[in-house]
């Protein structure tokens, strides 16, 4: 099979990604500083990855984009967002 684009899209119709939970990440990664640099390394390759892509990469948008659904859509080629996103 061929692949003629990527599509990132969210669950249901209230946002399309709002990120992580701030206050439960300082709360928890304080005492994890390896952990928080392992996650934020494998967010970054994923951004990087669909900088890279080779195909169109689509971000549908049916809801709030906030914080790192922000980002990722930033990294996408295009977005689409329903009315009320």
């Amino acid at each position: 099979r061929d692949v003629n684009c990527v599509v990132f899209t969210g669950v249901g119709d209230k946002a399309f990604c709002t990120g992580g939970n701030t206050k439960e990440y300082a709360e928890y990664y304080a005492g994890h500083p390896q952990e928080y640099r392992q996650y934020m390394r494998l967010f970054n390759d994923m951004v990087s990855a669909i900088l890279a892509c080779d195909k169109p990469v689509i971000c549908r948008v049916n809801g709030m984009r906030i914080g790192g659904g922000q980002e990722i859509g930033m990294a996408c080629d295009f977005s689409v967002a329903q009315d009320l996103a």
